[in-house]
């Protein structure tokens, strides 16, 4: 699948909100109460928030698109530079990044663009010096951790993830960059 990936502007905060309450709810809708799914996309994947979030200087988005479907949104990533690490992480706030977000649209799984999301997302950690990548992965995602081993993340412990008033347990992976 050819796509291409860019890092978006603020012109894109509604293409990316859209997107992302899409693909968060093709991910978990089956999982969740609609109530809490909707809870959380209304926290999460508004077009006043994903413009917030591309002007932060702590969030780095990027975007796949479909090359050949008139460049239509199929994929994005989020890394966030954030001082909330755990200890189990084993590096400082300083040598550390979120993966913060990787959604992929289930109709490209397997055909390579999470990994080149992932990509994308490791060459902007090492440019910002980094020395280790974080993300939390839902337990009853074995897709999404089997994608995570293979690129060399490790499981190293856990926290809690809030969809409404559901609780969930993600699994916290990492990777020496």
């Amino acid at each position: 699948m050819e796509v291409k990936i860019l890092q978006p502007d603020v012109t894109y905060a509604k293409s990316l909100a859209e997107l992302g309450a899409r693909l968060f709810s093709d991910t978990f809708s089956d999982d969740n109460p609609p109530d809490d799914l909707q809870s959380f996309l209304d926290s999460s994947y508004s077009t006043e928030i994903q413009t917030k979030e591309l002007t932060d200087a702590n969030i780095f988005t990027f975007m796949a698109f479909d090359a050949q479907e008139t460049n239509k949104p199929v994929a994005f990533c989020q890394l966030r530079i954030s001082q909330k690490v755990y200890d189990f992480i084993g590096s400082t706030p300083e040598e550390t990044i979120e993966l913060q977000r990787i959604y992929v649209d289930k109709n490209c799984a397997g055909k390579g663009v999470g990994k080149k999301l992932l990509e994308k997302c490791i060459a902007k950690a090492i440019e910002l010096g980094k020395k280790t990548l974080w993300l939390g992965v839902w337990e009853f995602n074995p897709n999404a951790i089997k994608f995570y081993e293979k690129h060399g993340f490790r499981k190293v412990g856990s926290h809690t993830f809030k969809i409404g008033d559901k609780l969930d347990t993600d699994e916290i992976m990492v990777k020496v960059l």
